[in-house]
């Protein structure tokens, strides 16, 4: 069974089907408003660098 994305709040008025999901997700995310882009890259980089990566906290000189 195939699933469909129905939007609220902001999304109002806008089903995206499974198929497509990706694309508009990754459009909204690099194309999107300012807060959008912001979020995006805050969740993306505390993702890509919380398995194989350890934070370090540079002294300042």
């Amino acid at each position: 069974m195939a699933k469909v994305y129905i939007g609220i709040g902001p999304e109002t008025g806008e089903e995206i089907e499974e198929e497509e999901a990706y694309d508009y997700a990754l459009k909204r995310c690099l194309f999107g408003t300012p807060r959008d882009k912001q979020e995006f890259r805050e969740m993306l980089v505390e993702w890509f660098y919380s398995g194989n990566w350890l934070e370090k906290e540079l002294e300042e000189a």
